[in-house]
């Protein structure tokens, strides 16, 4: 391979990092007219095309081909060189990451709706937007020969999906509304039944002293009567209708208890 009529390139004048002059490497160059990465042979820029797939003489030969190189450094003051780039770039480049913030979530159609008119309920808001989305799938469905015939393509499955969260939106809608009218309501009445309870608290203690009072009737033994609290009985008044109600319970449960399952 004869050297190009160019005038050949001083080692020291290419950048470093274009240059490979490791111990133990092939000795390799960048091009200048190409920018590729190429062997050094006899100190000379390999032979090589500018399209690397096509070979032979139907290519193009790259004019960097048989490109003379000087070597007027060593390996060592390459090296150096070498050091000196990298601590410069090292210098340059900033020692704070700054990182991409991740991508928040999409707010589901309930919170989107909350952020409306103040004032305007949340489910009267949902409610034409379950209709429209109602009406999207029906209109896919007519028009669609494959969700027809009872299959589900891309599109109509999509339509069902929006459908079915707009739908669960407005479940949850209706069930906070539900629970926001239902506080005030009990917070109200609240009050209005402990007066009530202490309106007719003195008739209702009237009404227990006495009930503690009461003659027994004779032939009927009745518990201790506490201070406060009415009087249990213990015993029936009538001892032979509660056997007899007894036996005939007896009976019938005999009866239940042998029919087959």
């Amino acid at each position: 391979m004869r050297p190009s009529r160019r005038p050949a390139l001083k080692a020291s004048e290419i950048p470093p990092q274009n240059l490979n002059l490791r111990e133990g490497e092939r000795q390799s160059i960048v091009c200048p007219d190409c920018d590729s990465w190429h062997p050094l042979y006899r100190k000379m820029i390999k032979t090589h095309h500018l399209d690397r797939e096509v070979r032979g003489g139907r290519a193009p030969r790259c004019p960097g081909s048989a490109q003379l190189i000087d070597m007027d450094i060593s390996v060592e003051q390459w090296g150096e060189m070498m050091l000196a780039a990298d601590s410069t770039a090292t210098g340059r480049r900033s020692a704070r990451q700054h990182y991409k913030p991740l991508a928040q979530p999409p707010t589901p159609i309930y919170r989107l709706a909350d952020r409306g008119p103040q004032g305007t309920p949340t489910l009267h808001r949902l409610l034409p937007l379950l209709e429209h989305a109602r009406h999207a799938v029906d209109q896919h469905r007519a028009a669609c020969s494959l969700c027809k015939a009872g299959g589900r393509c891309a599109t109509g499955r999509a339509l069902e999906v929006r459908a079915a969260e707009t739908e669960a939106s407005c479940t949850i809608a209706r069930e906070q509304l539900h629970h926001q009218e239902r506080q005030p309501r009990g917070r109200a009445a609240a009050p209005r039944r402990r007066s009530e309870w202490a309106a007719v608290l003195p008739a209702v203690r009237d009404a227990d002293t006495r009930r503690t009072h009461v003659p027994v009737a004779p032939g009927r033994s009745e518990a201790p009567a506490k201070a406060g609290t009415a009087s249990v009985p213990t015993q029936p008044e009538n001892l032979e209708a509660h056997d007899r109600r007894q036996a005939e319970l007896g009976k019938q449960y005999a009866r239940l208890a042998a029919l087959p399952a």
